[in-house]
């Protein structure tokens, strides 16, 4: 079983970060249930908590925009996981999309303390969520293997996530919830055939 810290870091506010890259959790927020996938960010306020939950700043402007941007930027990026996962490259038209969304990003350097000392990192502006989105993407498809792009192995979870394991034998979305239930399935089988 997971740690309690480890399985608390899983889920935030109601949302899942099980993704690795935060473009793998805006895909996460529609969840398989009962009757068909769920909406997570199912309206403005619900829109600012993942925001904030994902790290990418409280304070993002119009909640109605913010909403609208993170709906319409996982629409576009649905089709970019089946194909990354696939082996395919990234579409003309999401190369545009995430120029376009590159393109209103601004930053600046910060220097910081860290756990190792001071570090020199970049802070963007909080109020284009979905740029940051973009970038995330952006930066995923240079550096990391598409192959490592998965679906939880459980038949009703509908969640994503990049395998960061060093033998990329990673199969539930997390092992806290889909993992443990297949284990105790698995132990239940065993139990029943003695």
């Amino acid at each position: 079983m997971a740690p309690a810290t480890e399985a608390s870091s899983e889920f935030r506010d109601g949302f899942p970060f099980v993704g690795g890259a935060i473009w793998l959790d805006l895909l996460n927020t529609t969840p398989a249930g009962e009757t068909g996938p769920q909406e997570l960010i199912d309206g403005p306020e619900r829109a600012l908590a993942w925001l904030k939950a994902a790290g990418l700043g409280e304070e993002t402007g119009d909640a109605n925009e913010a909403m609208g941007d993170l709906r319409a930027l996982r629409a576009e990026l649905r089709p970019v996981f089946e194909g990354l996962a696939a082996g395919q490259p990234l579409p003309d038209t999401v190369l545009a999309s995430v120029n376009r969304r590159l393109a209103g990003l601004s930053g600046h350097h910060v220097l910081k303390r860290g756990e190792d000392g001071l570090t020199l990192g970049l802070a963007f502006d909080p109020a284009r969520p979905a740029a940051l989105i973009a970038l995330d993407l952006a930066r995923f498809v240079c550096e990391a293997e598409p192959d490592r792009l998965k679906r939880c192995a459980a038949d009703d979870c509908t969640l994503v996530f990049y395998d960061r394991g060093r033998n990329n034998t990673r199969r539930w979305c997390t092992m806290s919830l889909c993992g443990n239930r297949d284990k105790v399935a698995r132990f239940r089988a065993r139990r029943t055939a003695r």
